[in-house]
């Protein structure tokens, strides 16, 4: 059963039964660590679960995040985490927001770190992808712009250079994202051998638990419901997460996990990333330390 819930314990009470582990943080697009934003978000963290956090930046940071292939992004994050000694330990957290939350959980499922993930927080993440423009959804003028980029995003040229398109995901037309997007497909398990299949499947399932936390109003991420690992269905409209073949298959392993109570589904009132210091307080701080 999906349930739509928010934490209420403080981080103070929950210290108290609760190991401190490291953090690793990943930003956005168009961010980065060395904005004062992120610097003083990742400072939060680290004094909230008492612990080091770190915002782990990818190459450049702003411009990377928009121009380079995807799943090249992600195996610089990957490398970037191995090289800090502060997490070469037994659990870690990851932690993602918006597309960062994609390169996060790639280091749950494919990073060769030297322990494992604890938890993983995917703060509205596009984890199914996102189908449409950024901040245009409806309108002739969108129509028309979506309908040109879904004709050219998964060509090579374009997966390689406009870093978004490796987590476009047109429902309409999937065997062109399944054939030509180098990302999402092999991160949410839809394509590649069995054995890999395997190995990303028993590592998110290993969670001790993972936070999806969408946004209402959100306009950045379409559709919103992403964030909670939903899609389109044929119909046009958004399809229950227990209807897809994601879920009810347990491709990744999202319906194992989720019926052993370890999936947090937690919406947030407004738009993109526009969470509260009562949200870090009491709603991702407690679950970093749970």
């Amino acid at each position: 059963k999906l349930v739509n819930m928010r934490t209420t314990f403080t981080a103070a009470a929950l210290a108290a039964s609760a190991s401190a582990i490291p953090t690793a943080i990943f930003h956005g697009m168009g961010d980065a660590c060395i904005y004062p934003g992120m610097h003083h978000f990742s400072k939060e963290i680290g004094e909230g679960t008492g612990d080091y956090a770190k915002c782990l930046e990818v190459g450049n940071g702003s411009i990377t995040s928009l121009t380079d292939n995807f799943m090249d992004q992600a195996e610089k994050a990957c490398n970037k985490l191995l090289a800090d000694e502060n997490f070469a330990v037994d659990e870690i957290n990851v932690m993602g927001l918006s597309q960062g939350a994609l390169l996060a959980r790639y280091i749950v499922e494919s990073c060769p770190i030297k322990g494992k993930v604890r938890n993983l927080a995917s703060i509205g993440g596009p984890n199914m992808g996102v189908m449409d423009i950024p901040h245009c959804f409806s309108g002739p003028f969108c129509k028309v712009i979506n309908s040109i980029a879904r004709d050219f995003v998964y060509t090579g040229i374009i997966q390689n250079i406009v870093g978004p398109a490796g987590y476009f995901r047109d429902p309409y037309h999937m065997d062109r994202y399944l054939n030509g997007s180098v990302f999402l497909p092999h991160l949410n398990n839809e394509e590649d051998d069995d054995a890999t299949k395997a190995d990303r499947k028993a590592r998110f399932t290993s969670l001790n638990g993972a936070m999806l936390m969408m946004f209402s109003q959100d306009t950045m991420v379409y559709p919103k419901e992403s964030e909670w690992f939903q899609q389109i269905g044929p119909d046009g409209t958004v399809q229950a997460l227990e209807d897809s073949d994601f879920y009810k298959n347990d491709y990744l392993g999202l319906k194992t996990l989720n019926e052993a109570n370890k999936v947090q589904f937690v919406s947030v009132d407004g738009d993109h990333l526009q969470f509260s210091q009562d949200d870090i307080n009491n709603t991702i701080i407690p679950f970093l330390l749970s």
